[in-house]
């Protein structure tokens, strides 16, 4: 007989379902919808199973963590197989897949070869794509950041403290000009280079000019003397 009950593990409320049997060790799994799944001995109370999961709660939340990744990865539309179109830096890419002694990803010639220990997995492929997906916007994005700071360094902007960057829906860029700090979005990865660098350009002038006023666009015509255009096809869909 199975029961259900809430635990508490970290910030996070758990569910986790609790059922006596044969077995001589209390034993836990996550499942796949986010809960988890407890066997324990018939000798052995709730309470101790509780405790037992409160010990190996940094594991398992980091356990739950990946599965709640790995099920958002397959509810998106990309399948990651040989044939599928991928924007790449505003081009088309053409997606192959292959079988490699390392999980590898490269771009040329049109082409993105995805080589993975096992192409059957899902979440093998989709993490393999993003981790490489992620480190060449990050390094276009750090290029023009270096490219583009000795021209706003003359005009006493002084060097960013911090640049990240994260799948942020709602905006390409953000910059917080007390702090120093820098925010891009990786979905710049599929835009067009020109439309990248129009995106660094106007988070630098927010150092200089904080909002969207006349100066702002002034700073930025600047070093982007077409930007009224480049806003509408970085914002067109």
């Amino acid at each position: 007989m199975s029961s259900d009950r809430k635990l508490v593990l970290g910030n996070r409320e758990i569910t986790i379902t609790f059922e006596r049997k044969r077995v001589r060790n209390i034993n836990v799994r996550v499942r796949r919808d986010g809960t988890l799944y407890c066997s324990l001995p018939y000798y052995c109370s709730v309470r101790e199973a509780e405790a037992f999961i409160i010990s190996k709660q940094d594991y398992l939340l980091k356990s739950l963590d990946s599965v709640v990744q790995d099920e958002k990865a397959k509810s998106l539309s990309r399948q990651y197989v040989d044939g599928e179109v991928f924007c790449v830096f505003g081009k088309p890419y053409v997606l192959k897949v292959s079988e490699g002694p390392k999980n590898i990803c490269r771009a040329s010639d049109g082409v993105i070869n995805l080589e993975v220990k096992d192409p059957t997995s899902y979440r093998t492929k989709y993490m393999t794509y993003e981790k490489w997906r992620r480190a060449c916007i990050k390094s276009v994005i750090i290029d023009y950041c270096n490219e583009l700071y000795p021209w706003f360094e003359k005009r006493g902007v002084a060097m960013p403290k911090k640049i990240t960057l994260g799948e942020y829906k709602s905006f390409w860029g953000e910059c917080f000009a007390k702090r120093g700090e820098l925010k891009f979005s990786y979905r710049l990865f599929e835009k067009d280079r020109e439309l990248i660098r129009y995106v660094v350009v106007h988070e630098f002038s927010h150092f200089i000019e904080p909002n969207h006023s006349d100066r702002f666009w002034a700073v930025v015509s600047e070093l982007v003397p077409d930007y009224k255009e480049l806003r509408k096809r970085l914002n067109n869909k």
